[in-house]
């Protein structure tokens, strides 16, 4: 049976990381020009879509079951909102920094640590293999729109986070509350059974995380002029 760190897992993240180098080194030196980024990136959207929606399904047994379709975890809701983020909306809204940060940080977690590889004897389970594959290419789709420069987190839109969380709350309740689901969001079990990662803790740890990454990203990816807090110091002297 696989398992975390086990032969399986270890030799899924050993091809998946020779796959994206790979691919990622050839768009940075062959995509160019805006064109080019924006139908990349769209169709990369709709690659996850596929992939998420096939983790759905697998998850009802191949048959539509609105019960069992509708995600309840973190990342499953954010492979759904990434995904249609790609296709429909524009590189810097509010939309765009809230749902790549969440899959970025959700996605490298569970490619870590996928607690669900043990579903089956083979790591080619229809649950399994659609579980790691959307984890997968939601990292795959942050790093890419940060490498061709199609999208830049800053701190001027750091609230996109928490205020997004806040709506992913509202949808875990509605899910316990209105579908009748025992849990959802990490409301009533924590992400890892035995630890303390609740909704509430896991979700403090990861605004801390989230904003030391837009803080050191800022640092190296704008210039002095560009970063959040030169701008507000300026406004600031000019008062």
């Amino acid at each position: 049976m696989p398992e975390v760190f086990g032969t399986e897992h270890l030799l899924y993240l050993l091809i998946c990381v020779i796959i994206a180098t790979t691919s990622l080194i050839f768009i940075k030196k062959y995509v160019k020009t805006n064109k080019q980024k924006t139908i990349l990136v769209k169709t990369m959207g709709v690659v996850l879509f596929i992939a998420i929606m096939c983790n759905r399904f697998a998850c009802c047994g191949w048959k539509f079951d609105i019960q069992n379709f509708l995600p309840t975890t973190f990342c499953g809701t954010t492979s759904i909102v990434f995904s249609l983020t790609l296709i429909f909306a524009k590189p810097q809204s509010h939309l765009m920094q809230f749902a790549s940060c969440c899959a970025f940080f959700g996605g490298i977690l569970t490619m870590i640590y996928p607690d669900f590889i043990g579903q089956s004897q083979s790591i080619f389970f229809d649950k399994t293999i659609t579980g790691l594959l959307h984890h997968t290419l939601m990292v795959y789709n942050f790093i890419l729109i940060l490498l061709i420069g199609y999208f830049k987190p800053t701190l001027k839109k750091w609230q996109a986070l928490p205020l997004g969380l806040c709506v992913y709350m509202t949808y875990g309740i509605f899910n316990i509350t209105v579908l009748g689901k025992t849990n959802s969001m990490q409301i009533y079990e924590p992400l890892l059974e035995g630890t303390p990662f609740t909704w509430f803790f896991t979700g403090m740890l990861f605004i801390i995380l989230y904003t030391a990454f837009l803080i050191v990203y800022e640092y190296f990816a704008y210039k002095k002029e560009d970063r959040t807090w030169h701008t507000w110091k300026k406004i600031k002297n000019k008062k």
